[in-house]
């Protein structure tokens, strides 16, 4: 009887290096709603919404958290010098996920340049987490494109806070220099 082999499929081995390749060369970090509420609820969009815009690229529209003004690529919370993330600890689904992906019906690595492929140990608690942050950062993705509307909702909510606490900040002079100008007198 013919010995019948196994097709072997590459086992994905992953650990993060912290070399910022993808930090630095992305041009625009994908935000799903998940992100916007937990980052609202603890306390991080005040800070993240001037980095917040809409791209197109893809076909539709998605929001992303997009370079720093003047540069083209970059995630605008990555220290470069310091290759250090600035969300470490509440990271977008997106980055969560990275470099794994999944598309509906399979995982697949989506860089294959990553430096952290192959590197450290892979167990299969740690395997089933990447797959859920995968899975996860898919359903949400999927879902975004209705959302968007909750999601430009809670941005403004973000900056109509910050323009009220600005406001309470002015003294009674600076507000009706500010009034006289909205009134049309230079």
């Amino acid at each position: 009887m013919p010995d019948k082999k196994k097709k072997e499929t590459p086992k994905f081995i992953y650990d993060c290096v912290r070399c910022g390749q993808y930090c630095s060369s992305v041009k625009g970090v994908p935000v799903t709603l998940q992100d916007l509420l937990r980052w609202q609820a603890n306390g991080e969009l005040g800070r993240l919404v001037t980095h917040l815009g809409l791209e197109t690229d893809s076909g539709f529209p998605r929001l992303v958290l997009k370079p720093r003004e003047g540069d083209e690529q970059g995630c605008p919370v990555y220290d470069a010098d310091g290759k250090a993330c600035g969300l470490y600890d509440d990271l977008p689904l997106n980055c969560q996920a990275y470099p794994l992906g999944y598309n509906g019906e399979k995982y697949y690595v989506v860089d294959q340049a990553c430096q952290g492929l192959g590197e450290g140990e892979m167990t299969a608690d740690k395997l089933r987490a990447q797959r859920d942050c995968a899975l996860k950062e898919y359903e949400a993705r999927s879902s975004s494109a209705a959302t968007l509307p909750v999601m430009y909702g809670l941005v403004m909510q973000e900056m109509m806070e910050q323009s009220r606490q600005a406001m309470d900040s002015l003294t009674p002079e600076q507000k009706a220099e500010m009034e006289r100008r909205f009134k049309g007198g230079a």
